[in-house]
């Protein structure tokens, strides 16, 4: 004969806190090996690893990184929405190509995109905000010196974020941060790399002043006209870039 239990009643746990929070932790975790995956893949064709048109097999990475396929597949759909690789079948993908061209397609997009948002972000720049801008071209200034092109793009990714992150539109920030990747993930050329850099540094401190004196017209005109200008970078562009995609190479 079975004795019921008669002592203090135990709480049952709650049918759905747990599982959410279970899935919380998986998703946190999913997430943190996507991202993973996507810096080990971005840097890999940024340092030329993985050239231009090579073959990207999901199952081959998953198993270098002793990962599931799925954060590699997410880190490839990532990549793919922003143009750096290619989808030619369910598994596979290819490293996409970056022209001169492509590039000034690029430079032209991000001169509407941003020039508009630096002028709406400019009445809303605090004190915090551009020590912040200070600190991240300190940063991108670094990585001028050491000729690290995905880390400077990193940082320079941050610096633009603070104005952007102003006007409250992610629709906006990730059609800008995806557009602005591209120029930092692909190989480039190295012979006018770190004048290229030194340029956009300094670029930064003029945007820097132009933000402390919420200057909009001023910010508006030197994003689109000298910082995203094509005509003024495009020496340094045509040296960096294959007219092709297919010659830059990132070389050591």
């Amino acid at each position: 004969m079975r004795v019921r239990q008669t002592g203090p009643h135990r709480a049952k746990p709650h049918p759905i806190a747990r599982p959410h929070q279970r899935h919380k932790s998986r998703k946190k975790q999913s997430e943190s090996l996507s991202e993973r995956a996507y810096e080990v893949l971005s840097n890999a064709i940024a340092t030329g690893r993985l050239s231009p048109g090579t073959r990207i097999s999901e199952k081959e990475v998953a198993s270098q990184l002793q990962i599931s396929r799925t954060p590699v597949r997410e880190a490839l759909l990532r990549l793919e929405v922003e143009g750096v690789v290619r989808c030619t079948s369910r598994r596979s993908y290819n490293v996409g190509t970056l022209t001169v061209e492509d590039v000034r397609e690029l430079y032209q997009t991000l001169a509407i995109l941003e020039a508009a948002a630096a002028a709406g972000a400019a009445s809303q720049i605090t004190a915090a905000d551009l020590k912040l801008l200070e600190t991240y071209n300190r940063r991108m200034a670094r990585s001028a010196r050491r000729g690290d092109l995905p880390g400077f793009g990193a940082w320079n990714r941050r610096f633009h974020g603070v104005f952007l992150e102003k006007l409250g539109n992610q629709t906006l920030r990730r059609a800008c941060d995806s557009i602005r990747a591209r120029l930092y993930t692909f190989p480039v050329r190295r012979s006018s790399l770190s004048q290229w850099l030194w340029k956009s540094v300094n670029e930064h401190r003029e945007i820097i002043r132009l933000a402390s004196a919420r200057d909009a017209e001023g910010l508006a005109a030197f994003f689109r006209e000298v910082h995203w200008g094509y005509e003024k970078n495009c020496d340094f562009i045509r040296d960096a870039f294959d007219r092709k995609g297919k010659g830059a190479l990132h070389l050591a």
